[in-house]
């Protein structure tokens, strides 16, 4: 994707859309942000520091996308008012908001259960679950006034089948692959607001690194998913609920 602009002669897929995306500043969120900046879409990049976020909005910037929008927060000191924040600032500057990608993750190794402390295990939920929660269901009203909106979630291959010493991550995104089906069912009476997910499989990430710190010859970029994000992003998805990509 470097390198590239944005064509301004044909609209993208995403073209006058408004797409917020946690995790911003990590590989898959990046790559999804400026995929889907090069799309045509206006980003909200959604990160824990600003500093990880400053080289997305550059990057977007030089590939002629849309200007995007930084918003750092911490989710694991966020509170209901802190989403409430997000989403009116979405709406006073935008004016809408046509999906969310939800890439933020926590892992912090691998561990058997036995030993798993208790905290760790509290905020790697937290940050997989809980905050996905909180702010898919803080932005639902925009999402439902919008003509055609996406929630996508980042799930993973351990949710589907776990491995030992993946601990509360496989769980955490077990009960996200879980959650995600619970809005489908939930909004299936409006094919304008649809839920899926994308198991991006190995990728090389800083969350992957942790897990085989030595070498992943399997692990492929982050940017060969972005793709998928887009289209269950875009139009073409429409009446696509409750899926995963995988």
């Amino acid at each position: 994707m470097t390198g590239t602009s944005t064509d301004t002669t044909t609209p993208g897929p995403l073209a006058g859309r408004v797409i917020l995306i946690t995790g911003a500043g990590g590989a898959i969120g990046a790559a999804v942000a400026r995929a889907a900046a090069a799309a045509g879409a206006e980003c909200i990049l959604l990160g824990r520091r600003e500093r990880t976020l400053t080289p997305v909005f550059d990057a977007i910037r030089a590939d002629g996308g849309p200007e995007p929008a930084l918003f750092p927060m911490d989710v694991t000191k966020a509170g209901e008012d802190d989403y409430q924040r997000l989403v009116d600032g979405i709406a006073a500057d935008c004016g809408r908001l046509d999906g969310v990608v939800h890439t933020a993750a926590r892992f912090d190794g691998l561990m058997p259960l036995a030993t798993h402390p208790i905290d760790g295990w509290q905020r790697i939920m937290h940050v997989n679950l809980t905050a996905a929660f909180a702010l898919t269901q803080a932005c639902l009203p925009l999402l439902q006034a919008a003509e055609d909106a996406s929630v996508v979630f980042t799930l993973d291959e351990t949710a589907a089948a776990p491995k030992a010493f993946w601990g509360a991550y496989a769980v955490s995104k077990a009960a996200l692959e879980s959650m995600l089906r619970l809005f489908a069912v939930e909004h299936e009476q409006s094919d304008a607001l649809r839920f899926n997910g994308v198991d991006p499989g190995a990728r090389a990430t800083g969350l992957r690194r942790k897990a085989f710190p030595a070498d992943d010859p399997a692990a492929a970029p982050a940017e060969d998913i972005a793709g998928q994000y887009i289209h269950l992003l875009s139009r073409a998805a429409r009446g696509t609920t409750g899926t995963v990509q995988r």
